[in-house]
């Protein structure tokens, strides 16, 4: 981790430690490194919202495929199915360091 430029998650590490997730992508963001996390599955974005949230202002690239960000919008009561719409609404989120 101290010498990587790029951390990646995949989403489904929310599953069992959503605490690590959120320490190494704070690193990323208090060092400047790139933070990179994969929804992973549709069943993520829906029941761990909450900690998927937290870790966003920290996450430089997110990978996902249509289903998944189909779902993350729902949940977030975007009203939307338009994936060019949802990845705009996604990049438009809090960031904590704003460089990346």
């Amino acid at each position: 981790v101290e010498r990587a430029k790029f951390l990646y998650s995949a989403g489904f590490f929310l599953t069992v430690s959503p605490e690590s997730m959120l320490t190494v992508a704070k690193h990323a963001a208090e060092t400047g490194k790139y933070y990179m996390i994969n929804l992973a599955a549709p069943f993520i974005c829906q029941f761990f919202k909450d900690p998927l949230l937290k870790l966003f202002p920290y996450v430089d690239f997110i990978f996902g495929n249509e289903s998944e960000a189909r779902t993350f919008a729902q949940v977030q009561g975007w009203e939307t199915e338009d994936t060019k719409v949802i990845a705009v609404k996604m990049a438009a989120l809090p960031k904590a360091s704003g460089t990346h």
